[in-house]
């Protein structure tokens, strides 16, 4: 009895602190850029089916891109619809974060893989519990990417910079190479978040902003 009566306290708790980190995190952020296919239409990209449509109306071009270019455009149209870096909305799926235009490396690549096997490639999501990226802190240095198939190679690929490019990653991993599953996806969310949460109530009740590590513009350094 009394050990229910303190797991029910516990999860009180628990929703009392994660409650408000929903309720105050930032709206909707879309960058809603706007792709121009050559010779063609100007599109506004809104979500998942406005990118893979921009990458098959480039590539349906005679001398449309093919193979890693296509990877590239499409990772180029995914990195644009990102305006903001941020762990603070680790409860979106993939889709709705390109959408909603912020999201962390578990969420924008893994949009990048619903885009590139729509686009006809084999994609094997993957992560390190460490890379050498930027500077973070020592409990947020892990990062999930993809390797795609392409010309019987796999190739990295990572949405977080803009120069990247297929085999071309802005990072290097320090620890083994994983598969990325689903479990493990849902391992890592529910690993970073009780931080996320601390570290925001942190942040409230010293009067600071959230800290850059898990809340910044896209693209930038932490």
């Amino acid at each position: 009895m009394k050990k229910l009566v303190l797991s029910s306290a516990l999860a009180a708790a628990a929703g009392i602190a994660v409650l408000p980190v929903i309720i105050r995190a930032p709206g909707p952020e879309p960058a809603l850029p706007e792709h121009t296919t050559p010779g063609g239409p100007t599109r506004t990209l809104r979500d998942i089916d406005d990118v893979v449509a921009a990458c098959r109306e480039d590539a349906a071009r005679p001398d449309g891109p093919q193979g890693a270019e296509l990877i590239d455009l499409a990772t180029s149209l995914v990195h644009q619809m990102y305006s903001h870096y941020s762990c603070w909305h680790l409860w979106l799926p993939p889709a709705q974060s390109l959408a909603a235009g912020h999201g962390c490396s578990l969420q924008y690549n893994m949009a990048l893989a619903e885009v590139l096997r729509r686009l006809g490639f084999t994609v094997h999501p993957v992560h390190a519990s460490r890379v050498r990226m930027e500077h973070h802190p020592w409990y947020h240095t892990g990062h999930a990417w993809l390797q795609v198939e392409v010309d019987g190679r796999r190739l990295d690929v990572c949405a977080s910079r803009p120069g990247n490019r297929a085999g071309e990653v802005a990072f290097v991993p320090i620890t083994e190479v994983r598969p990325l599953g689903p479990l493990t996806c849902a391992d890592n969310t529910l690993a970073l978040a009780p931080i996320v949460v601390a570290s925001l109530w942190r942040s409230w009740l010293t009067g600071r902003p959230a800290a850059r590590w898990m809340y910044r513009p896209f693209g930038q350094t932490a």
